[in-house]
C-alpha cells in the first residue's frame, strides 16, 4: 500500500472525561502511531488520557488521523495544543449523561477553530435504557442552540460492543468528502514538534503534522527556536517509511545532528527559519465567544495556545479612535475586538497565518473558560503607546452670569483654566469656552440653551491621556 498517495484528513477527538473517546479511537484505528493511543505511562497508570494520541484508519480515498487528547477539565491545555493540525471534530458524548460542561467548553474550542464539520457521538448506547431516538432529539435540540445547527450528523454507537461503527464511518465519509481544505504543499515547510525521542542505533525522532511545504530525503532542517539544524536520514508515514511528504502528512522524521535533550513541545521544524520570530508583545484581532460570560479587562491575565504550546500572558484590549489606541474593556456583547497581548515570556510565533486559542484557565472548570481565537496582526519590539481617558469633576457654581454659565473645580489656577478652553465636556454641556476670574473656573458651554441649569450640577470634563504599558 502506497500511503503517501491517500489524502490526509486529521479530525480531533473532543468530549468530558469517561465518554469514551480513547475507546472510540481505538475501535476505528487500524494503524497505531509510536505516540499512539494512551501511550504516556500515566495514561495506564491513572486510567485516563493525558496527552495527545495519534492513529488513523483508511477510509476510501482518505488516509484519516485520529487526534486523541484529554477530557480531564485540568488538562484542557493539552486539547488546545491540537489547534492547528485539525480539519473536523468528532464531539463525543455519553449518551446516559447527555452534554457535560467541557462537552460545552471543548464546543467552544472547536468553534474557536473555526472549524465547520463536526460529527456528534453519542457513546455506550450497551448501558442506555431510554429510547434512542428520543434521547437523539434531545441532543440536536442542544446542538440546535450551537452555531452548528439542530441537523448537525448524530450516530449512536457502543464502543465496548463496537456496534454502529459501520454507521459512524459512513458519516465520517460523507462529512470528510464534504471538506474544503486548501493544504500549501510549495510555502515554506513548517512542522510543529509534537513529540519527540531517541530510538537506539538509529538517533533522533522528531514526529508532527506538516503544515506547509514539503518535506524530502537528506532536506537540512532548522530546529527553533533551539537555532540548531540537522539533516532529514529517513521518513515515515505511520511506520512505513517514504521518500518525501507534503503538507498534510503526518510524519516521524529521523534527523541526524541535533540535540534531542534541548528539543520540546512547541517547537518547531522548518526550511526557513525566517518564516518566524521570537518576540513578546503583538497585537491581535479577536474573536469572543458569545458564551464566554466575563469581562475581559485592561490587563487581564490569559493562557495562550500557540501551536503546540500554551503561555501566559495578559491581554490589553481597545479601540480605535483618530489613529489611537484607546483602552477598554470587552464584554460578551461586544463581538470582536482588537487588543495587545504581552507574553509572559519570550514565545516563538509564525510571522504569517499565527492564530492562537484564548483561554481563562484560572476560573473554576465547571465555568466555560475559552475565551475565543485571536489572530496576528502585528508583532512589536517596544510596547506600544495607549490613551485613556481621565475624567475631571466640576459643578456649577453660578449658571446665570452675564459671561454665561460658571464652573468650578476643573481646574485649581488661572494657568490651569486655560490650558482647558476648547475641552469637550459630557451632555448636557458642550465644551469650556473660557476662563473667569483669578481661581481657575471657567465658563462653559450648552447644547440647548433652554435646558434649566442649577447650582451645583455636575460638569465631567474626559481629558485623552497617552501611557506605554510595562515590558514584561
Amino acid at each position: 500500500m502506497e500511503i503517501e498517495k491517500k489524502i490526509p484528513i486529521h479530525i480531533g477527538l473532543f468530549g468530558h472525561i469517561d465518554s469514551g473517546k480513547t475507546k472510540i479511537a481505538e475501535v476505528l484505528s487500524e494503524i497505531i502511531s509510536t505516540a499512539g493511543i494512551d501511550a504516556h505511562p500515566q495514561s495506564k497508570e491513572r486510567g485516563i488520557t493525558i496527552d495527545l494520541g495519534f492513529s488513523s484508519f483508511l477510509l476510501d480515498k482518505y488516509l484519516v488521523t485520529l487526534v486523541d487528547g484529554p477530557g480531564h477539565a485540568d488538562l484542557i491545555k493539552i486539547s488546545a495544543s491540537s489547534v492547528e493540525i485539525i480539519d473536523c471534530a468528532l464531539i463525543v458524548i455519553d449518551i446516559n449523561k447527555g452534554p457535560q460542561v467541557q462537552t460545552g467548553e471543548h464546543l467552544i474550542m472547536v468553534e474557536a477553530l473555526n472549524l465547520d464539520t463536526i460529527i456528534v457521538v453519542l457513546n455506550k448506547i450497551d448501558l442506555f435504557i431510554g429510547n434512542i431516538e428520543e434521547e437523539i432529539k434531545k441532543i440536536r435540540k442542544f446542538f440546535g442552540s450551537t452555531s452548528y445547527g439542530y441537523n448537525v450528523p448524530i450516530f449512536a454507537v457502543s464502543a465496548k460492543d463496537k456496534k454502529g461503527f459501520e454507521e459512524l464511518k459512513n458519516g465520517i465519509l460523507e462529512s470528510i468528502n464534504s471538506l474544503k481544505i486548501e493544504r500549501k504543499p510549495t510555502e515554506d515547510l513548517i512542522i510543529p514538534v509534537d513529540h519527540h525521542f531517541p530510538i537506539k542505533g538509529i538517533g533522533a525522532i522528531l514526529t508532527g503534522t506538516i503544515l506547509s511545504g514539503s518535506l524530502t530525503l537528506n532536506q537540512n532542517l532548522e530546529i527553533l527556536p533551539l537555532n540548531t539544524s540537522g539533516r532529514v536520514k529517513n521518513i515515515q508515514i505511520f511506520h512505513q517509511d517514504v521518500d518525501s511528504a507534503k503538507s498534510g502528512d503526518r510524519v516521524g522524521i529521523n534527523i541526524k545532528g541535533i540535540e534531542l535533550k534541548k528539543v520540546y513541545r512547541g517547537c518547531y521544524a522548518t526550511s526557513n527559519p525566517n518564516a518566524f520570530e521570537f518576540c513578546n508583545i503583538i497585537e491581535v484581532e479577536v474573536k469572543n465567544h458569545v458564551l464566554f460570560k466575563p469581562k475581559t479587562s485592561f490587563g487581564t491575565q490569559l493562557h495562550i495556545t500557540i501551536g503546540m504550546l500554551t503561555i501566559t500572558g495578559n491581554i490589553y484590549p481597545f479601540y480605535e479612535l483618530d489613529g489611537k489606541r484607546i483602552q477598554t474593556t470587552i464584554s460578551n456583547k461586544d463581538q470582536g475586538f482588537k487588543a495587545i497581548i504581552l507574553f509572559k515570556e519570550k514565545v516563538l510565533i509564525r510571522k504569517k497565518n499565527a492564530f492562537m486559542l484564548l483561554s481563562r484557565l484560572d476560573l473554576p472548570p465547571t465555568t466555560l473558560r475559552i475565551l475565543g481565537s485571536a489572530e496576528l496582526l502585528k508583532i512589536f519590539r517596544e510596547p506600544p503607546i495607549f490613551y485613556k481617558y481621565k475624567t475631571k469633576k466640576g459643578s456649577i457654581k453660578n449658571p446665570n452670569h452675564p459671561e454665561g454659565i460658571i464652573c468650578t473645580g476643573l481646574a485649581q489656577s488661572p494657568t490651569g483654566a486655560k490650558k482647558l478652553i476648547g475641552k469637550l465636556l459630557d451632555s448636557p454641556f458642550t465644551k469650556i469656552l473660557s476662563t473667569f476670574g483669578t481661581k481657575g473656573a471657567v465658563i462653559v458651554g450648552i447644547k440647548d440653551q433652554n435646558k434649566i441649569v442649577k447650582k451645583g450640577d455636575p460638569v465631567f470634563l474626559k481629558e485623552l491621556r497617552s501611557f506605554q504599558l510595562k515590558n514584561i
